[in-house]
């Protein structure tokens, strides 16, 4: 890749492998909008339009400062093209990639993380994103420009809300889980501990969490620790799995975990691809 800032973006050139409208639109992050001039979405506290023609993105506004991070958060670093070689020779997984090639997982804040997919269970993607919204216009810190917007607030900031407040924004029964488990980060626990963890061992602690269930704990592990191997399997992946691998008939749990171990170390980014196809064909 080749990297430089000018005029206030910064610009990447040489990146393969990466369709930054499907990394955006896949159902990992919620606060990626598409403005019919690029994606403009929060991150770090940083807000940003990026925009991608061919293999060139750039990145407004963008500083020196800014390059390692953005690098880091869209998972530049990775050789994506190597993973989809491997897929495109698997005969149940090849299929997936006319649906998700280009797909990257981003590296996203942890608490975002977790806050963001206690909120998406039993939701859909259009309700997470306004709910989020509205958290992040409650209680984060407001950032005027081109464009405004605001950081997602922080655990404090959160733990000090009402359960009233937060059910306000259309949180729901999941209002009290949204306030214990910015608490627990809030009271001094760090989420970062988990990253250099066996991803059977962090997933146990992250079940700690109220309202943290096996499936929003691997989208944490997977989209804000660096697990690849983490998987996450709701109804819907389920359903992906036992038509793609299973000729539609119900697996056991072994069955299933077994299955998932055998596509190896980058099986998470494996299941986006598989929630692509699924998505667009089931």
């Amino acid at each position: 890749m080749d990297i430089y800032v000018r005029d206030g973006s910064i610009i990447v050139s040489g990146v393969s492998c990466f369709d930054l409208a499907r990394s955006c639109d896949c159902g990992q992050a919620f606060r990626w909008k598409n403005t019919g001039n690029g994606w403009f979405g929060v991150a770090g506290g940083r807000g940003a339009t990026v925009r991608q023609t061919g293999e060139t993105l750039i990145i407004t506004p963008g500083k020196d400062k800014d390059v390692g991070f953005w690098l880091n958060y869209f998972d530049l670093y990775r050789n994506y093209q190597a993973i989809e070689d491997e897929v495109r020779c698997d005969a149940t997984l090849g299929k997936c990639l006319d649906y998700a090639s280009g797909i990257h997982i981003f590296n996203q804040d942890p608490f975002e993380t977790l806050i963001s997919f206690i909120i998406s269970a039993n939701n859909n993607i259009k309700r997470i994103t306004g709910i989020v919204d509205r958290l992040c216009i409650l209680a984060g810190e407001k950032h005027e420009g081109t464009t405004e917007y605001y950081s997602f607030p922080a655990p404090e900031a959160i733990a000090e809300l009402t359960v009233e407040q937060l059910t306000a924004i259309g949180s729901g029964y999941r209002a009290p889980y949204i306030k214990g488990s910015a608490r627990m980060i809030a009271d001094g626990y760090e989420l970062e501990t988990l990253r250099n963890v066996p991803t059977a061992a962090a997933r146990k602690e992250l079940l700690r969490f109220p309202g943290v269930g096996p499936k929003v704990a691997d989208c944490v592990l997977l989209f804000s620790l660096g697990h690849a191997d983490a998987f996450p399997l709701d109804v819907w992946m389920k359903r992906a799995m036992r038509l793609m691998y299973f000729q539609g008939a119900e697996p056991g749990k072994k069955a299933m975990e077994d299955q998932i171990a055998a596509l190896g170390p980058n099986s998470g980014i494996l299941q986006q691809y598989i929630f692509q196809y699924a998505r667009e064909n089931m």
